[in-house]
């Protein structure tokens, strides 16, 4: 059998959270309301869960540090005299509430490789970035325009009329009322 741990809260939560919102979060995923809630969060540990597989604390862990919460995880107290237990052959070691780093649960970073800029120069300040021929400038006669004045005018004259979308044919359909029934049924034509 695998060791077993026990999980306790005691209302810590994290740096920056509001209090009312992490009762909120904890309600949430916790199902607990009411008098439940605040006594979670009264100070003193209180074991949410019993017996539970390290995958299983460290996904309490997770949701309730989502949740903006801290949880205590203790090793299980081992089984009575006279029950054997199996010691796993790998021992999770648990450090103290608040304490630790979670750095070595980050993933390693790789940096790529940085691209060979040693051929690029830059321009001195105010130097045009662009040497190309502007292109010739359009000779555009506006003589005839006039200008109206502010406020005046319209364009709905410019406006295109919609056409109305036409109606689908519906002569081959029948209303049938069934007897008995509040129920109205359509049929087509080519339904029996």
């Amino acid at each position: 059998m695998s060791e077993r741990y026990d999980i306790y809260f005691s209302g810590q939560i994290t740096n920056g959270q509001q209090p009312d919102q992490v009762k909120q979060n904890i309600s949430r995923i916790s199902g607990t309301h009411g008098a439940a809630l605040e006594r979670l969060f009264a100070g003193q540990p209180v074991r949410i869960k019993r017996g539970v597989d390290q995958d299983t604390a460290v996904k309490y862990r997770v949701a309730f540090r989502n949740a903006g919460a801290l949880l205590e995880i203790r090793p299980a107290p081992q089984a009575p005299a006279g029950e054997t237990q199996k010691q796993p052959s790998d021992t999770l070691t648990l450090l103290p509430p608040r304490s630790g780093s979670l750095a070595d649960c980050a993933p390693t970073v790789i940096p790529a490789t940085l691209p060979d800029i040693s051929n690029m120069t830059l321009s001195p300040v105010g130097a045009a970035i662009d040497d190309s021929m502007p292109p010739p400038l359009l000779q555009i006669d506006t003589a005839d325009l006039t200008l109206a004045p502010p406020d005046s005018g319209s364009l709905e004259g410019y406006a295109k009329p919609l056409e109305a979308a036409p109606l689908p044919d519906i002569s081959g359909l029948k209303l049938v009322i069934p007897k008995q029934t509040d129920r109205l049924l359509v049929q087509f034509p080519d339904s029996k």
